[in-house]
């Protein structure tokens, strides 16, 4: 019943939209020509931002074709009266784009929502096939522009389908693209005939990858690590091969000889002694024996290095009970030592990261993650898989930190209107937070986003170098008072 409601109101909305079939130009206010052109090109960066030139297409272009043709007028002169006209008419034309995009946004809910999740893993750039998607769904939003949403409502949970298959498509071709192609060359080479078991083995793992995504696909890091299995399955496989084809080439004596000299070298680096008189099973007897007494020599040095730290801190316990021991003294020590595991763990963090991916960097109390490596479509706040390397390593950092409190900022350049700039700021923050919440780095309580547009620039705006450079994703780590 309370669908009938809601689409009987959507209906009587699209009757009083249509009510008039020539969009009336709203009253124009009084002020700068020119201004009033400006304002018009940030309403229409705004209203793309909040995907209305999709949700409402047929509106939207026109209001973006009458901003054009006030844009050129003032170019070339012409009367101020003519060009105030074009952007009446663009400004009325982008209001019931606004209005007829809330309609969409109601009747295609659930198909929108299947779309963003489809761009945010980078659907887009899988060519035909998602374009023949976006078609179909700019042809259900043009239909609501037309009235015809029983059109919309009949093929919309089509096309969400659709999307859900882009989404699957475009996370398999980032997270197993590269293995595929590894095995496809191999097939080409014919390496299933000249290693048929490590072909099958390597061919298993990235069936097993590609099933895996299928079933589970916002589990980030173990999709990485299957990925990376079946990369690294498909290296030995070509390893082999390649290993194959050598010793077919060889005599029997040949091959023994490589082997006999392999296990030599290993032996030497073992300080094993001369094995070369025994066979290739007491060898490796022989070395596996080795290697285990050095395991159970390391397992010793650490119990007598565990055994002299807990006498340093039995000492240290000591010397704060003696007699004349001012709280000074003690303060200073514990701020020395909180000082000193602040710096340890702030080692750990730098060691995770590559100089193209992140610098690392002290500020107070704080810890600072700035995220060079990390990359956002021209104009929108879509995190895309090839971000998942560089979140993870952040979610290491953070985890290095215990359970600290983390504020995410967002930054732009000054291209564009600061109230859009600061929106995507702000967008782009919340899109890290949320992937840091979804995979459990940190109760959302803990995290804070926040956008600053272009108000904090690190470099001058006036070289493409700086404004890459002020383009980016802050990441600051307070820690626990109690760790």
């Amino acid at each position: 019943m309370k669908n009938k409601l809601q689409y009987l109101f959507l209906c009587f909305t699209l009757i009083l939209f249509s009510a008039c079939a020539t969009i009336q130009p709203e009253p124009f206010a009084s002020g700068n020509t020119g201004e009033l052109v400006s304002q018009l090109e940030a309403n229409l960066a705004t209203a793309k931002s909040n995907q209305v030139d999709v949700l409402a297409p047929g509106l939207f272009n026109d209001a973006q074709s009458a901003f054009m043709k006030a844009k050129q007028g003032l170019d070339k002169g012409i009367k101020l009266t003519d060009i105030q006209e074009y952007v009446a008419q663009g400004s009325a034309s982008l209001k019931k784009a606004e209005e007829i995009a809330q309609v969409s946004r109601t009747i295609l809910g659930e198909t929108n929502k299947a779309r963003d999740k489809a761009l945010k893993v980078g659907a887009d750039k899988l060519g035909e096939p998602y374009m023949k998607v976006e078609n179909q769904y700019l042809e259900l939003n043009m239909a609501i522009e037309n009235d015809n949403m029983s059109y919309a409502q009949k093929n919309a949970a089509e096309v969400q389908a659709a999307f859900r298959e882009l989404e699957i498509m475009a996370i398999k071709n980032s997270a197993i693209g590269k293995a595929r192609q590894m095995m496809a060359d191999a097939k080409k080479a014919n390496v299933q005939k000249t290693a048929p078991t490590a072909y099958e083995d390597a061919l298993q793992a990235l069936m097993d990858a590609d099933a895996y995504i299928g079933q589970n696909l916002y589990e980030a890091d173990t999709i990485s690590q299957k990925a990376a299995h079946a990369e690294f399955m498909a290296r030995r496989m070509m390893s082999i091969s390649e290993s194959g084809d050598k010793f077919k080439e060889m005599t029997p004596e040949a091959s023994a000889l490589y082997v006999e000299s392999l296990l030599a070298r290993l032996g030497k680096t073992m300080n094993a002694g001369d094995l070369r008189d025994k066979s290739i099973n007491a060898q490796l007897s022989a070395m596996t024996g080795t290697v285990e007494t050095l395991g159970q020599k390391n397992q010793s040095i650490e119990k007598d290095n565990q055994a002299y730290q807990d006498q340093i801190a039995a000492l240290e316990q000591q010397l704060i009970g003696l007699k004349g021991y001012s709280r000074e003294q003690e303060a200073a020590k514990e701020k020395l030592a909180a000082e000193r595991a602040f710096n340890e763990k702030f080692n750990k963090v730098q060691r995770l990261f590559q100089s193209d991916e992140a610098e690392v960097y002290k500020q107070g109390g704080q810890m600072v993650i700035r995220m060079r490596g990390i990359q956002f479509p021209v104009g929108k706040a879509t995190l895309t898989p090839e971000n998942y390397t560089l979140l993870s390593k952040v979610q290491q950092a953070i985890g290095i930190f215990g359970q600290p409190t983390v504020i995410i900022e967002g930054h732009t350049d000054s291209t564009g209107s600061v109230q859009t700039n600061q929106e995507l700021s702000q967008k782009r923050a919340e899109a890290v937070k949320t992937y840091l919440v979804a995979n459990n780095t940190l109760p959302a309580n803990r995290i804070r986003a926040t956008g600053y547009g272009p108000s904090r620039p690190l470099a001058p705006e006036t070289t493409p170098e700086g404004r890459a450079m002020n383009r980016r994703i802050d990441v600051l780590i307070t820690p626990s008072q109690v760790q």
